[in-house]
C-alpha cells in the first residue's frame, strides 16, 4: 500500500473515531450509528468526530476535549526546536497533525467572516509551525531510519509511523540492491 493510501486510512480513522460532545439543545431522534437517540440539552455522549463536527457547526453540540488553539502549535514548536539531539523527538499527541490543521481551517473561516491583519497574522505563523515541526521531525526521523532505530513507536503520530516505516522499507531495499550488486549478482 502506498503511504499516501495509508495517510487518507488514517485521516478516515481519525474522523470515525468516536469524540464525547454535551449537548446544547434538545436534538429528538438524532441518528447515530448505535440506533436513534433523544439527545436532550446537557446530554453527554459519544459520537463519531465527522457526525459531532457537523452538530457542532449547527449548534446543537460542543466538545469535550481539549480544544487546540494557537498557543497549542506554539508550545510543540518551542518543545521540538529546543530539544536535545539531532535525532532525539519530543512526543507529541497521535491526533497534533490533524488538530492543528482543523485549528487553521477554523482560522480560514473565521477570517472569511471578519478579516484582521492579526487574524492573518496568527494563521502564517501556525502554519510556518506547523511546517516548521513537521520538517524538523522529519529529518530526526530520516536519522532514525538511516541507525535503523525502531523505539519511536510512542513518541511519533500514525503519520509519522507510517512515513518511518515506508522509509525504513525503501531503504532496505536500497541496502538489499546495493548488496546484490556488490556480490556481481547482475541477472535481475
Amino acid at each position: 500500500m502506498s503511504l499516501a493510501s495509508k495517510l487518507k486510512l488514517l485521516k478516515l480513522d481519525y474522523n470515525v473515531r468516536r469524540v464525547r460532545v454535551i449537548f446544547l439543545r434538545d436534538y429528538p431522534k438524532l441518528p447515530t450509528p448505535s440506533g436513534l437517540i433523544d439527545a436532550r440539552r446537557g446530554d453527554e455522549v459519544e459520537l463519531p468526530r465527522w457526525q459531532a463536527r457537523i452538530l457542532k457547526d449547527q449548534g446543537y453540540v460542543d466538545f469535550r476535549e481539549q480544544q487546540v488553539d494557537i498557543d497549542y502549535v506554539n508550545r510543540y514548536h518551542f518543545k521540538e526546536r529546543k530539544s536535545s539531539g539531532a535525532s532525539q523527538l519530543i512526543g507529541i499527541p497521535q491526533d497534533f497533525y490533524f488538530k492543528a490543521g482543523e485549528l487553521v481551517g477554523k482560522l480560514n473561516i473565521v477570517i472569511r467572516e471578519n478579516p484582521s491583519h492579526a487574524l492573518l497574522r496568527d494563521r502564517e505563523i501556525t502554519e510556518k509551525n506547523i511546517i516548521d515541526i513537521a520538517e524538523a521531525r522529519l529529518s530526526k526521523i530520516l536519522r532514525l531510519v538511516y541507525s535503523e532505530s525502531r523505539d519511536i513507536v510512542e513518541k511519533v503520530t500514525p503519520e509519522e509511523f507510517a512515513l518511518f516505516n515506508y522509509m525504513l522499507n525503501a531503504v532496505e531495499q536500497w541496502r538489499s540492491y546495493i548488496k546484490s550488486i556488490a556480490r556481481g549478482d547482475l541477472s535481475g
